[in-house]
């Protein structure tokens, strides 16, 4: 019986595959899967985790029914909704449902691409798609969404991207579904100057590294490094601490401030020592042009990165060895850091802060440690 759903299973989600796939592509052909709705109680418990509310755009990307647009506008009071599908039928479907709700006033229901749609008025994305599709989405959400913005998926999460929170949710079919929620990271890394208020005047420098939101790095204090601790990066904030020991006293330090382009504004609070109290805390990023080309020799091959900006929007292409430029598809910039993933004879992650015409940081083959890697600018 096992075996024979395990079965079942296997060429229910080959179908979904193909059918999602065409959905994906656009053409002709209509998907070869009927559609599978999302559960009620957990189309509630995705819009109630995303805190939907009246000034939330809300997105659903392969809406279905309509069921999540349609949920957010009526229930959960949201000004807008869009419903993104490739199906002619799922979008009559969401329209007629949408004139029995009584809210085409704010509803839209849009045929077409999801992988081609602008969606970045929205504030609250919703996502039912296999998992190899939500990784081809995923930086496609970095680029056209904002810090702070909201993701929610039903059923699959985004593999590297972890998700803040996932929540298993009872059914009235006695299933428990399961959904992944994230929130949209600012971009931190970099290195970040100030001075520490206080008689003395300190000199301070923070080296943050990032992958999407996870953030770790150094303080420098007057010439004296040490890691930071309790980081967290929740959209455009950052939090972190450090403790700080002067012959028998000792400081901890909580830092919080929200990041808005390269600078970085918040308070500082201290328990104990001398400066013990909370404080204004401001710092500064120096700004680092991306654009252009990086080049670098790994062993003895050569690479070299072309990144070009477009409309706002960062994209890049590797050329290594003797082989063709290759697009990269999974390429992301948070502050003066990039990080993006090579699919060649060896998956390789590079990641790494720009400072100048330098690029620091390092790159792991699949399966592989951490080694170094730096490269630098070739060409503007």
């Amino acid at each position: 019986m096992f075996n024979q759903r395990r079965a079942w299973q296997a060429g229910f989600w080959a179908i979904v595959v193909l059918g999602v796939w065409l959905a994906a592509h656009g053409g002709e052909r209509k998907p070869d899967v009927h559609y599978v709705p999302t559960p009620q109680e957990l189309v509630n418990t995705m819009l109630q985790t995303a805190g939907v509310g009246k000034n939330d755009i809300v997105y659903d990307l392969g809406c279905g029914d309509g069921r999540l647009v349609i949920t957010a506008i009526e229930k959960f009071g949201a000004k807008k909704g869009v419903g993104i599908d490739i199906d002619p039928e799922r979008i009559k479907d969401s329209n007629a449902n949408a004139r029995k709700a009584n809210v085409t006033d704010r509803a839209t229901f849009l045929e077409q691409d999801l992988y081609e749609t602008e969606f970045s008025e929205a504030t609250v994305v919703t996502l039912y798609l296999l998992p190899q599709l939500n990784i081809r989405l995923r930086p496609v959400l970095f680029r056209q969404l904002r810090p702070g913005d909201r993701i929610v998926s039903h059923a699959f999460d985004m593999e590297e991207w972890q998700a803040d929170k996932t929540i298993q949710v009872p059914c009235e079919d006695q299933e428990e579904r399961t959904m992944y929620y994230w929130v949209l990271p600012g971009g931190a890394a970099g290195a970040w100057k100030w001075t520490l208020p206080g008689a003395k005047g300190e000199q301070c420098q923070l080296r943050l590294r990032q992958r999407f939101q996870t953030v770790s790095g150094t303080v420098k204090i007057d010439g004296q490094e040490q890691p930071i601790a309790d980081a967290r990066l929740a959209g455009d904030r950052l939090t972190f601490s450090i403790v700080r020991e002067a012959g028998k006293n000792k400081a901890r330090m909580l830092f919080s401030g929200r990041i808005a382009g390269n600078t970085l504004t918040g308070s500082v609070e201290t328990e104990g020592g001398p400066d013990a109290g909370k404080h204004e805390w401001a710092a500064n990023r120096d700004r680092v042009n991306l654009v252009g080309t990086w080049g670098w020799t790994l062993g003895e091959q050569a690479a070299t990165l072309r990144i070009e900006r477009r409309d706002g929007r960062f994209y890049a292409a590797l050329t290594a060895a003797d082989k063709p430029q290759t697009r990269l598809a999974q390429f992301y910039v948070w502050g003066n850091g990039i990080y993006f993933i090579h699919e060649g004879d060896t998956r390789q992650t590079f990641e790494g802060i720009a400072e100048g015409d330098g690029i620091t940081g390092t790159v792991t083959a699949a399966g592989g440690e951490a080694k170094d890697w730096t490269a630098r600018r070739t060409k503007k």
